[in-house]
């Protein structure tokens, strides 16, 4: 469990690195009880290391697609930049992959809602302050969770994929 929480804070101190990052290599290692954190951010690409394994993420440009994020994108929703990322990770016999993107639109709440029930079914959690739903497919082999919130007059459109071989 101590290694599963080593990995947890290089993984967020990968994701300061990426979204500060800039030109450049930087490499950095992070000394606990446990054992060494290896990070090194290159160009939009963070690399984490530990004993267990390796977690690669790379931020992207461009909006994943569909089949990236293994559910439909309301079709009036424009990509957020830079908010795309995937990742991959291995260690222990196992592999994981991850894929997430911020997708926003200025339609009414109940009518990006209505699409989202005419494609994925009822929401799993729906909330009324603020107005948010959401959806989530999970079995052992991976999951995509789908949630949309009203925030500022705009529909926030959140997708987060991940694989599990």
């Amino acid at each position: 469990m101590k290694k599963f929480l080593i990995v947890l804070l290089g993984l967020g101190l990968a994701a300061g690195l990426m979204f500060l990052g800039g030109c450049g290599k930087k490499e950095t290692t992070i000394k606990t009880p446990e054992g060494e954190v290896k990070v090194e951010e290159e160009g939009g690409e963070v690399t984490i290391r530990t004993e267990e394994g390796e977690t690669v993420y790379r931020q992207t440009t461009e909006a994943p697609t569909e089949e990236e994020l293994g559910a439909p994108i309301y079709p009036d929703a424009e990509y957020v930049p830079g908010s795309g990322v995937t990742a991959t990770g291995a260690g222990e016999g196992q592999k994981i992959s991850t894929a997430a993107a911020e997708f926003r639109t200025e339609d009414d709440f109940d009518e990006v809602l209505a699409w989202y029930e005419g494609k994925l079914g009822k929401a799993d959690i729906e909330t009324s302050e603020p107005r948010a739903a959401m959806w989530g497919k999970y079995e052992d082999t991976g999951g995509v969770t789908v949630r949309i919130e009203e925030q500022e007059g705009e529909v926030v459109i959140y997708i987060e994929k991940y694989t599990n071989e």
